[in-house]
């Protein structure tokens, strides 16, 4: 997992807008899909609040990556 220097982020929650960092970037997992549907590539992020919460753990999908699609070996 790559630490990160602080990028900013926010959480909206209806009314509450929670303001706060990046903190970490990890690794990428790939989600099957439905069948005749390509995997989804999922990044792990770690985003810091400061006190209005604990330490929030998300996955976000990736874009696409341009070119062929690498078959499993």
């Amino acid at each position: 997992m790559d630490t990160c220097s602080g990028t900013p982020v926010s959480l909206t929650l209806g009314r509450c807008k929670i303001e706060g960092v990046l903190r970490a970037v990890g690794e990428t997992v790939d989600m099957p899909a439905e069948a005749g549907h390509p995997a989804r590539r999922l990044r792990n992020l770690i985003l810091d609040f400061g006190s209005a919460c604990a330490p929030v753990e998300v996955w976000l999908a990736e874009p696409p990556q341009p070119g062929p699609a690498v078959a499993p070996t």
